[in-house]
């Protein structure tokens, strides 16, 4: 007759021998620290890319809202009725150059320098006059997003034509 011991206890599994596991081996805490200090590498090199990404997000974002501010204050200097309105004016030397007041827009400022040629020297002439609207971010953001965006657009005097 079995023993009441023998009877509870449940049936060998082929894993199990007598003096305990044969095959069945579990990590050890080196081989799962190894583990996780790769995974941290692997997750700090993600974070950095996140914030490298963010950062050139955000610059582009300033330099866009830049090319707008130039473009808006082009049209505003193209759609002037007259080839001598006083906006498009320029003073004796053929060049004006005028410092707007700062425009702000998405919490950054930017400065507007207008410029007005009617010389040679800049490609205007007595009947075209050369407009440049220069927009720079001011204070924070990256290096690169803080260069001037440029825009150039050129006016001409109403003439009847030889055709």
């Amino acid at each position: 007759m079995k023993s009441p011991d023998a009877c509870s206890r449940p049936p060998r599994d082929t894993e199990w021998q007598e003096g305990g596991l044969s095959s069945a081996r579990g990590f050890t805490l080196i081989e799962t620290s190894i583990a996780l200090v790769v995974m941290m590498v692997a997750a700090l090199a993600a974070t950095s890319l996140f914030i490298y990404a963010m950062t050139n997000n955000s610059g582009a974002n300033d330099r866009a809202i830049a090319t707008a501010i130039a473009q808006q204050h082009i049209e505003q200097l193209r759609s002037t009725t007259s080839f001598t309105d006083a906006s498009l004016a320029v003073g004796a030397t053929g060049t004006q150059t005028t410092t707007l007041p700062t425009v702000t827009a998405a919490n950054r400022n930017y400065v507007v320098v207008r410029t007005v040629c009617n010389t040679a020297a800049c490609g205007g002439s007595s009947t075209l006059k050369r407009i440049t609207v220069q927009v720079t971010l001011q204070g924070a953001g990256p290096a690169w997003a803080r260069t001037p965006i440029t825009v150039t657009s050129v006016r001409s005097a109403l003439m009847i034509g030889t055709n």
